[in-house]
C-alpha cells in the first residue's frame, strides 16, 4: 500500500503554546493530588482549574474539527443533566452521614463535566507530530511514577517519617499524604503498598509511550527511543510499589492489545514484554493481588466486598432498567462503601446501571468504545509511525476500562481525565486517516 503524504493544514501548528498553558495546569494538578488542598469558598479549585484551562483554549482553538467532539459533549453535559432530572424524579434514601441527596446528586454530575478537558488535549495532539499535547499529560504522570517511587523509599523501605495521616472516613487502611490520598502502608507492614486512585492515568500513559517506541525505527531514531524505552520501563516497574490489582490488570489488558495489533504495527518486541509481565504476575512479585486473581484466587476480603456489592447493586437497577435511579443515588439497604461519598461503588458497571440504567451505560461507555474502534478501523490508511500510536489509543481505552470495572477510579476528575486523553489519542488517528482516504478516492 502507498503511503500518501499528510495534508499541510494537519501539519501545521495554528495553536499557540500560551493557548495550552490553563490546560497544563489543569492536568498536573489533578495527576499529582485526590483531595484538593485549596479550595475558594465552598467550592474546590479543580472546577476552577477546568474553567481556565477551557478559557485560555477556546479563543485560540484551531479551526480543525476534531473527532468525537458531539458525543464527548453529551457525556460532559447531556448526562449530568438528564440523569439529575431522573434522580429528582425518584425519592431516594440517604446512606450516608451528612452531606445531603442533592449535595450527592451534584457531586456525581459534576465528575462527568471534567471530559470537557478533552478539547483542548485533542486539538493540541491534532497538532504537528502531536508530541506536545502528548506531553502534557505524559509529563504529570511520569512525575506521579517518580513522587510513587520517592515515598516508597522513604516510608517503607527507609522508614523515614514523610508526613502520612490517617484518613478515618474512608476506613482503616486509607492514608493521606498532602493532597494524595490512598494507602500507604507503614515501614516494615505489607508489602510496602503507596497507592492512589489517580494512578490511573499511568494506563494510557504507558500506552502511548509504547506506542511513540513502535512507531520510530532507522539509526536516526535510536536516541528518542532509548529515551521512550526507558520512561517506559520506569512507568511499568511503578506498579511495583503502587501494588494495586486494578492498575495492574489493565496495563496487562492494555499489553495484550498492543500484543494482537503488533503484526499490523511491524515490531514484535510488544509480544516479548507481554510474555515478561505475564511470567512476572504469575510467577513473581509484582503485584501479588493482581496474580492470585489471574489465577482464581477470589478469597480475599477485597473481592469480598465486591461480591456484597454486585448483588445489591443489581437489584436495585432490576427495579428501574432503563434510567437507574438518577445521579448520586444510594442503596436503600443502606450499604456503603465510602461515608462521604455513598454513591460511589468499586464495582463502577453495576453503578452506572443502578444509577444510570442500560441506557446510560450503553451511552456512556459507548463513547471510549466508539473511539477505540474508529481507531483501529483508521489503522489501514496510516503509516506506521501513526498506526502504532492508533494501536495505542485503542489500548489505553481497553486498559482502563478494564482497570475501572471493579475501582471506582472511572467517574471521577483523574478517571475522566485518563478517559479524555486516550480518546484525544484516538481522535488524531481518525482526523489523520480523514485526510489521506480522500486523496486515496480521488486516485482510485
Amino acid at each position: 500500500m502507498a503511503v500518501i503524504a499528510i495534508a499541510p493544514r494537519t501539519v501545521s501548528a495554528p495553536l499557540p503554546a500560551h493557548a495550552l498553558w490553563g490546560t497544563y495546569v489543569f492536568v498536573a494538578w489533578t495527576t499529582l493530588t485526590t483531595i484538593d488542598p485549596i479550595t475558594v469558598g465552598p467550592l474546590p479549585i479543580k472546577p476552577l482549574l477546568l474553567l481556565l484551562a477551557l478559557a485560555t483554549w477556546y479563543p485560540y482553538r484551531s479551526r480543525i474539527r476534531i473527532p468525537f467532539t458531539t458525543p464527548v459533549l453529551f457525556v460532559a453535559i447531556g448526562i449530568p443533566i438528564v440523569w439529575s432530572f431522573v434522580a429528582i424524579w425518584y425519592e431516594h434514601p440517604y446512606a450516608g452521614y451528612s452531606p445531603s441527596p442533592v449535595q450527592l446528586m451534584t457531586e456525581h454530575a459534576g465528575r462527568f463535566v471534567y471530559l470537557l478537558i478533552y478539547l483542548p488535549l485533542a486539538d493540541a495532539v491534532l497538532q504537528g507530530d502531536g508530541r506536545r499535547g502528548l506531553a502534557l499529560w505524559i509529563g504529570p504522570a511520569l512525575a506521579l511514577c517518580a513522587l510513587t517511587w520517592v515515598l516508597y523509599l522513604l516510608n517503607y523501605r527507609l522508614g523515614i517519617d514523610v508526613g502520612v495521616s490517617f484518613v478515618a472516613e474512608e476506613g482503616p487502611a486509607r492514608s493521606r499524604w498532602g493532597p494524595l490520598a490512598g494507602v500507604i502502608e507503614a515501614y516494615g507492614q505489607g508489602v510496602g503498598r503507596t497507592a492512589f486512585a489517580n494512578q490511573i492515568v499511568i494506563i494510557p500513559a504507558i500506552a502511548v509511550l509504547m506506542g511513540l517506541g513502535l512507531g520510530l525505527h532507522g539509526q536516526s531514531a535510536r536516541r528518542q527511543r532509548r529515551l521512550l524505552l526507558a520512561g517506559l520501563l520506569f512507568a511499568l516497574a511503578t506498579l511495583y510499589p503502587i501494588h494495586t490489582r486494578g492498575i495492574t490488570i489493565g496495563v496487562f489488558g492494555m499489553l495484550v492489545v498492543i500484543a494482537i495489533l503488533s503484526g499490523r504495527i511491524g515490531s514484535a518486541w510488544p509480544i516479548a514484554l507481554l510474555g515478561v509481565i505475564t511470567a512476572l504476575l504469575f510467577f513473581g512479585s509484582l503485584d501479588p493481588g493482581a496474580s492470585a486473581f489471574l489465577k482464581g484466587d477470589r478469597s480475599d476480603l477485597s473481592t469480598q466486598q465486591r461480591l456484597v456489592q454486585g448483588p445489591l447493586l443489581l437489584a436495585e437497577w432490576e427495579r428501574r432498567p432503563l434510567f437507574g435511579s438518577g445521579l448520586g443515588a444510594t442503596l436503600p439497604s443502606g450499604y456503603f462503601r465510602s461515608a462521604s461519598q455513598p454513591f460511589s461503588f468499586e464495582l463502577t458497571y453495576h453503578a452506572i446501571l443502578f444509577q444510570n440504567g442500560i441506557i446510560g451505560l450503553a451511552l456512556f461507555l459507548g463513547v471510549p468504545l466508539f473511539a477505540a474502534l474508529q481507531s483501529l478501523l483508521a489503522m489501514r490508511w496510516l503509516p506506521r509511525k501513526e498506526r502504532a500510536l492508533a494501536a495505542a489509543g485503542a489500548a489505553g481505552i481497553s486498559g482502563l476500562l478494564v482497570a475501572c470495572s471493579t475501582n471506582p477510579y472511572l467517574i471521577s476528575t483523574f478517571g475522566m481525565l485518563a478517559l479524555a486523553a486516550s480518546i484525544a489519542v484516538c481522535a488524531r488517528a481518525v482526523h489523520l486517516a480523514r485526510d489521506l482516504r480522500e486523496p486515496a478516492r480521488l486516485n482510485a
